[in-house]
């Protein structure tokens, strides 16, 4: 938690220091520092709200990772195919690939 509120401080900083380089007509100093001291709250504010969605994202992987059937994968690939079925199979294909060669 500390370091949470650490680097949102370090965030704050930062977004202090490039709103006040940018305004460097330095003519009313005051107002200046409190524009910058708002930014630095809101961008503050906004590290929280940025560190909460990727917490959500990285927790909650999509549901469609869940939903797949690993095991069912695994017993589809350990299942016995005898040799004959492979060479039907290549031959059904070889069959199957002269047909539409010699149609065109």
């Amino acid at each position: 938690m500390v370091g949470t509120i650490l680097s949102n401080f370090w965030v704050a900083l930062i977004a202090f220091s490039v709103y006040f380089l940018f305004s460097y007509p330095f003519i009313e100093g005051m107002g200046i520092i409190f524009d910058a001291c708002i930014v630095a709250f809101v961008f503050f504010l906004l590290t929280f709200l940025g560190r909460a969605i990727i917490r959500y994202i990285i927790s909650n992987p999509p549901e469609e990772m869940e939903g797949m059937p690993i095991d069912n994968d695994a017993e589809i690939l350990k299942s016995e195919i005898s040799p004959e079925d492979y060479a039907e199979l290549v031959k059904t294909m070889l069959n199957e690939e002269e047909q539409t060669s010699s149609q065109t």
